[in-house]
Formats: structure tokens, C-alpha cells, sequence
């Protein structure tokens, strides 16, 4: 039986774990051209790699791929054998080296011609908008009329979207098997029926899409787009993966809103049904909460002027919405987060921070989402949600500047009151001697006895009396500072329930370290140096 053959340029994650996977399983020969001489030379030692399709935690698939030859880009011949003999061929390169790679095929494409007028379809896999023409483009560029007619006429040019997520693996599968891809096992490979110009693979995997344009775009301002609403605001707020962010209740409801406006937007811009979009939009949610993928913050928030570009995943949805009148604000919200983002190793968050320091905040909305004078008063909300971000910053440094100091008192003073209200109130400011010496007999739920109220959490509702209290002087009014504490000692106190399932000091340290706590009021109690490392643990905890 003859195979058919793929060309996959770019043998990275999407290339090997996402374009490999789906041919190899449709019976291809598979042959990887990429531009690292140590990815290639692994690829060729090795002579195989695990792809991990790890749909949920009790639904994990491995499957080892064999079948296939490896070229360094320099490798000129062969490249060019491959490629004449070839049935198929997939671009998967990162968005910026895309325009590069298509430079660089021409000369191949020309040669195939020149031997053989068979029709050769290329799969464009990138996460780019209606990638197609610029692709085309500098595959044409330079040429003769003649020779352009000529290509257009055999060579397919085939928009795909990619949704399959392939995010870093864990580091202990990575050191045993080290060319492991690790994905979120999304089946299938959506593509533009009417680009190809051969005949249409008969892969299952591959869905033919009428409507390219709607789907690239419903595509990208979804998935990409609550990924990078969740990854911004979890970036401020020290969270590391994306589903640690939907467990924000408050985060989660922002990427939720945020794909409620764009999915009222795309029904009546491209004509999706209700129906079928809130079953996209519960698609996306659970592709995203997925514990055994562990895709990072700074992945999906990697390279953010890119992101925050006129026609990309955020400014892209929000002109949609306001397009077809409806206010995004959760999409500005966004937006805003967005030109807080800086990590020190991306080196794109470092520009969009130099040009907010240099021009101003915006100016620099202006310039890199490449608003018009007609789009200011979309600047204008951009703007205005920026500045709420950066008071909100504020006290989320010092909620963190609270936290580290807490555990290290916790840990040298111990007395979880006492430890709570010094930490926060020497942050704020406002330390009162009086107020942390009657905090004393908070200790272990009240005198040690631990069945009563945890005293952090006692410690907490008096740091926020201090700061919105009922005032002796007042004590027949003060009713906004009276009720305004309320909500929040009722929000502390919801917090704790959320935790730990329980405010009482022994059954949340029975909850971290499933074990009962000793009553360490009683004569000669001791803690065993077990004990004592649990207790440090769950000081941090608490």
C-alpha cells in the first residue's frame, strides 16, 4: 500500500503534537522540516516522540510516533525531494516567522512545478486571523504574471484553527521522555473547504469548513480571546495557571462576561444561533479547565502587543461589539489589565511597558492597537479602565507585601490574631498598639481551646474595623462605614468557607493536615516536630 505523504514545516509543539498526531493517525508518512539544528538532530537520534492527550485527569491518552524523517532547513536536496513527492504540506511556525517561511518556499514550490502539475494544498497553522492572503503574497512576490498564474493554479492555500492547546509538560514527564508534546487531546483539525485545489484528505479528524471567516474568527475571539482575559487579570493577581483563574470567582466571571458580549456579537454579525453558541462558549470554558494540561498564565499572556493588536483576540472582539451595539466592558477591563502586563522574560511586555512610561498611557493605546480618531471613545474606556487597574495594583502588592509578612511572623511568633492584624496593619499603616495587645487571647480559636472561630480570622475583622469602624464618637451612626465593614467581614469570612469548608480553627487544621489538632491549652501538651512542620504549613495556609 502506498502512503500518502505530509510535509510538516515546523516540528515544534503544534507541528509535532497537533498536525503530526492527526496524520499519523490518518496513515501518513510524515516528514518534518524545522529551523533547530538540536530539535532536528533529537528528533533524528531518537528516531521517535510521546504525544500525551490529556483530555481530563481520568482520561489520559499516550501514543509514540515513529513514522516519519526529519531535515534541517539548510537541507536544500532533500527538502526539495520531499516536497516534489509530496501530497500535502502544513505550515506550523510562530505567527512572526510565518511571512519568512513562505519567502523561503517559493523557490520549492517553483521547482515542484517545473517537474510535475500535480495540485499541492498547504495547511497555514498559526493562530492568525485570515492568515491566507499575506501567505500568498509573498509566495507570488517577485513574480511574472505567467508564474503567478501558474502557482495559483496548482498550489492550495488552506486556512486552518488551530484549538488543540499544547502548553510545556510537567517537568518530571519532560526529563524521561524530553521530545514529549503534552496536549489537551482536541480532536479535530478545522479547515477551509474551498482552499484546497487537490483532492480533500480523507482524514477524519479534519472537519471541512464553509465559512472560513466566521470560524477563524469566532475561533480567535473566544479561545484566544478568554485566555488572555483570564491570563491578564490572573497576572496581576500573582495566579500561575489558567485554571487557578477560573477558580477566581472574580476572574472567572470576567472571562465569562467577556465571552457573553462577543457571543451576542458574532450571533449577529455571522449569524451563529444561540444555541450553538452557548455550546461553543461551554466548549471553551471546559477546554480551558483542564488541571492535567497546566497551561500557564505567561503562556497565554506571552507577547502581548501582538495580542492587543487592531484585529487580535481583544480589540478585535471588542469592535465587533460595539459594531453591533453592545458595550463591552468586560473586554475593556481587560484591555486595560493587558498594558499592565510585564514579565521580565518576555521581551514584548518590556516594550509596551517603555512605551507607557514614554508616551503616556494613551498614546501608547493609540499606537499599539492602532485606533483611529473614529475609535477614541473606545481609547477613552481603555484608558480610564487602566488607571482603575493601577489603584487596584496597589493594594494587591500590598495585600502580597501583607501575606509575606504574616507568614513570617505565623512562623517566628506564631498566634494567628495577632500575626494577621500586625501584618496588615503595618502595611496599611495604621498599627495600633492597643488594638494588636487586646488581640492576645485570640490565639488558637480563643485561649487555646480551638473550637471557636479561627483568630485570623478574627484578627481580620478588627484590621477592617480599624479601617471602616463604627466610631465611639459616632456609635449611633457611622451606618456607611458600619455596613460597608459588614460585607467585608462577610466576605472574609465566605472566603474561609470556601477554603477550608469551616471557620473553626481545629477543623481547618484538621482540614490542611487530616489529622486532629492537639487542645494545646491542656497540661503538658506538646507538638511533635511533625507537628510542628505541619503547623508551619498551615500557617502559610491560613
Amino acid at each position: 500500500m502506498i502512503e500518502n505523504k505530509i510535509v510538516i514545516w515546523g516540528a515544534g509543539r503544534i507541528g509535532r503534537g497537533f498536525i503530526g498526531d492527526l496524520f499519523n493517525a490518518g496513515g501518513y508518512q510524515i516528514t518534518y522540516i524545522d529551523q533547530s539544528r538540536e530539535l532536528v538532530d533529537a528528533l533524528g537520534v531518537n528516531k521517535k516522540y510521546r504525544i500525551v492527550r490529556a483530555t481530563s485527569e481520568d482520561d489520559i491518552e499516550e501514543v509514540d510516533i515513529s513514522n516519519y524523517s526529519v531535515f534541517h532547513t539548510s537541507q536544500h536536496k532533500e527538502i526539495r525531494e520531499v516536497i516534489d513527492s509530496a501530497d500535502l504540506m502544513a505550515i506550523a511556525v510562530y505567527p512572526q516567522n510565518f511571512e519568512g517561511v513562505a519567502t523561503q518556499l517559493q523557490g520549492y514550490l517553483l521547482e515542484r512545478n517545473e517537474s510535475s502539475e500535480s495540485p499541492l494544498d498547504i495547511l497555514l497553522c498559526t493562530n492568525l486571523v485570515h492568515v491566507g492572503p499575506k501567505f500568498s503574497k509573498k509566495i507570488f512576490a517577485g513574480l511574472s504574471k505567467n508564474r503567478q498564474n501558474i502557482l495559483e493554479r496548482n498550489i492550495g492555500i488552506v486556512e486552518t484553527l488551530i484549538i488543540r492547546i499544547c502548553p510545556n509538560p510537567p517537568d518530571e514527564v519532560k526529563k524521561q521522555y524530553p521530545l514529549v508534546v503534552w496536549t489537551n487531546g482536541y480532536p479535530q483539525l478545522p479547515v477551509d473547504l474551498h482552499g484546497f485545489k487537490g483532492k480533500l484528505p480523507e482524514i477524519e479528524s479534519l472537519r471541512f469548513v464553509d465559512d472560513m471567516r466566521a470560524e477563524e474568527i469566532r475561533k480567535m475571539y473566544t479561545y484566544n480571546m478568554s485566555h488572555a482575559v483570564l491570563s491578564f487579570h490572573g497576572h496581576i493577581e500573582g495566579h500561575e495557571l489558567l485554571v487557578d483563574c477560573l477558580a477566581d470567582e472574580r476572574i472567572r466571571k470576567e472571562a465569562e462576561g467577556a465571552l457573553g458580549e462577543i457571543s451576542r456579537a458574532l450571533q449577529k454579525k455571522y449569524k451563529f444561533s444561540k444555541d450553538e453558541m452557548e455550546n461553543w462558549i461551554m466548549g471553551v470554558i471546559s477546554q480551558t479547565n483542564n488541571p492535567v494540561i497546566g497551561d500557564t498564565v505567561v503562556r497565554s499572556a506571552a507577547d502581548p502587543i501582538r495580542k492587543l493588536k487592531h484585529d487580535d483576540r481583544l480589540i478585535g472582539p471588542a469592535l465587533l461589539c460595539l459594531e453591533n451595539v453592545i458595550q463591552p466592558k468586560y473586554l475593556i477591563r481587560a484591555i486595560g489589565a493587558a498594558f499592565h502586563y510585564y514579565e521580565e522574560n518576555d521581551k514584548t511586555s518590556k516594550t509596551l511597558y517603555e512605551t507607557v512610561q514614554a508616551k503616556g498611557i494613551r498614546q501608547a493605546v493609540i499606537e499599539i492597537c492602532n485606533l483611529t480618531a473614529e475609535e477614541s471613545d473606545l481609547v477613552d474606556q481603555i484608558v480610564a479602565e487602566y488607571q482603575n487597574y493601577s489603584d487596584k495594583i496597589e493594594w494587591i502588592n500590598k495585600a502580597q507585601e501583607a501575606y509575606r509578612l504574616g507568614f513570617e511572623y505565623e512562623k517566628k511568633y506564631h498566634g494567628c490574631g495577632q500575626c494577621a492584624i500586625a501584618a496588615a496593619s503595618e502595611v496599611l499603616g495604621n498599627f495600633d498598639n492597643e488594638v494588636f495587645n487586646s488581640a492576645t487571647g485570640l490565639c488558637g480559636g480563643l485561649g487555646l481551646v480551638t473550637d471557636n472561630t479561627c483568630s485570623a480570622l478574627t484578627g481580620g475583622a478588627m484590621v477592617i474595623g480599624t479601617v471602616y469602624p463604627r466610631r465611639r464618637e459616632h456609635f449611633d451612626g457611622d451606618r456607611v462605614n458600619k455596613y460597608l465593614n459588614f460585607e467585608l467581614v462577610r466576605n472574609l469570612r465566605d472566603k474561609f468557607i470556601q477554603e477550608y469548608g469551616t471557620t473553626v480553627c481545629r477543623k481547618i487544621h484538621e482540614k490542611i493536615y487530616a489529622a486532629r489538632m492537639i487542645c494545646a491549652w491542656q497540661k503538658n501538651a506538646r507538638l511533635s516536630r511533625k507537628q510542628e512542620g505541619m503547623a508551619t504549613m498551615a500557617a502559610q495556609r491560613l
